[in-house]
């Protein structure tokens, strides 16, 4: 059969993200002997006329769309995609008389109500490469698919879903479609994943949903043979590792970090990791594999806050994984959240202090949570009367402490960002400027863009 895959995600700040869920998609159904066709629709100038041109030419018997995010989770400069992405099913819809199934990261925290918003019947929740693979399947044997895992469906106008299941991870995504040039030269880097599933359980996160909550390691071998594939037959010189969490296992992150090294490659990366766990052996062998700088999830630097968030590390992991990194000349940035449940200024604070007492390469402060369904800060934003219960969440909503003022808190680190050059505050435009992203990006700055700013 031929299936045309549409990633839908155009957002390129502060860099462009390649659909590598599409793209294992598109290898796993090329496997199996389908004619695939990724478009992804990232730097096309006219959406519409690229739909069209695709259609016309490879004439599909399947159509999947790929939606990787909902909204772009800054508060006060919120964007919501969701209109653009409903304009450009309804055009697919209109134009191709086949099957449309829906899918990604996105479409999973919200499969009932993007399935409604966007008049579809039929959608992928999680993986998607051995369900969808199956419902092509059934589409071209003409069987019944409902038994399908990880299928969300309309059947009599009634939402239905079938169990998740999730896989181990064996699959290469298939970048042969993807315009790796362009990613590399406004991105600086790709992705690459070693692992699904996260154990943990912070209070407003939805990755286990998407992932699940039981870890699946990716075999080292298979990660260095994608990374030599990416250097080799892409010019792919900087990657990403986009799984939350590059470092937990620590025996998993050595191995692919001792691989690294004996497969002598030379591709630079950077990877996002937990303060829990941070070892000067661990950060000394990362340096050595080619790791160019690491992205902390730390989100406070108050131990209170840290509880209340669903943390399972303390303030003084932070400063120690900091001291890792810093002992072998490691750039670090601190991702942070503020303003979340029982934040109040005492504690905002302590998080203040602490980062100016570690001095990381970079802080990357978030103001506000983005509040997802089924989230246990979801509960408490209900209780805290920061939504109504009842509320549609498809559209963002973002919980901000009602021990703190607003006005007062947004002063107060602008104040205090303004003043500290390693500060970066997407919310109040701090540092992260379009003129000043594309400036680097020109200049051919390669990594992320925390360690040039």
């Amino acid at each position: 059969m031929k299936i045309l895959l549409i990633s839908v995600n155009n957002e390129t700040e502060p860099f462009p993200v390649a659909p590598i869920g599409a793209a294992c998609i598109s290898r796993v159904l090329k496997n199996k002997g389908h004619e695939v066709n990724l478009l992804d629709l990232c730097f096309v100038k006219d959406d519409f006329k690229a739909i069209d041109d695709s259609l016309k030419k490879f004439m599909p018997d399947v159509i999947g769309i790929s939606i990787r995010n909902i909204d772009n989770l800054t508060y006060q400069k919120s964007t919501f995609y969701m209109p653009r992405i409903r304009s450009l099913v309804d055009f697919v819809k209109d134009k191709a008389a086949v099957p449309v199934v829906a899918g990604g990261s996105g479409f999973s925290i919200f499969p009932e109500e993007i399935l409604d918003y966007l008049k579809l019947d039929t959608g992928i929740i999680g993986e998607g490469e051995t369900a969808f693979s199956r419902l092509v399947d059934s589409f071209g044997n003409s069987c019944d698919f409902y038994d399908i895992p990880n299928l969300c469906y309309i059947k009599d106008g009634e939402y239905r879903a079938n169990e998740v299941q999730f896989s181990q991870m064996s699959c290469m995504p298939d970048r042969s479609q993807l315009n790796n040039g362009t990613y590399l030269k406004l991105g600086g880097m790709a992705n690459i994943q070693s692992k699904r599933g996260c154990p943990f359980t912070c209070m407003y996160c939805t990755y286990p949903g998407i992932d699940g909550s039981s870890m699946r390691l990716r075999e080292p071998d298979a990660i260095v043979e994608e990374l030599n594939e990416m250097e080799n037959s892409y010019g792919i010189d900087y990657a990403f590792f986009v799984d939350d969490i590059f470092n937990f296992p620590h025996e998993h992150a050595a191995l692919i970090c001792e691989k690294i090294i004996r497969k002598n490659l030379k591709i630079s990366w950077t990877c996002f990791a937990t303060p829990k766990g941070m070892s000067p052996e661990l950060a000394e062998l990362m340096k050595n594999a080619g790791c160019r700088g690491v992205e902390f999830g730390s989100d406070a630097g108050s131990g209170e806050t840290l509880k209340e968030l669903g943390k399972q590390f303390d303030p003084d992991d932070i400063v120690y994984a900091a001291e890792c990194c810093k002992n072998v000349d490691l750039p670090n940035a601190h991702y942070l959240i503020l303003g979340g449940p029982g934040e109040d200024i005492s504690t905002l604070n302590e998080t203040l202090n602490i980062f100016d007492r570690i001095s990381p390469t970079a802080v990357i402060a978030l103001i506000g949570l983005r509040i997802y369904a089924k989230t246990l800060l979801h509960k408490r934003a209900i209780e805290d009367n920061v939504i109504e219960q009842d509320r549609n969440l498809l559209e963002p909503a973002f919980y901000l402490s009602p021990g703190l003022d607003v006005n007062t808190m947004f002063r107060k680190i602008a104040e205090y960002a303004g003043q500290r050059r390693n500060w970066i505050v997407p919310g109040l435009n701090i540092r992260c400027d379009t003129n000043t992203l594309g400036l680097l990006r020109e200049l051919g700055k390669r990594g992320p863009l925390w360690q040039m700013l």
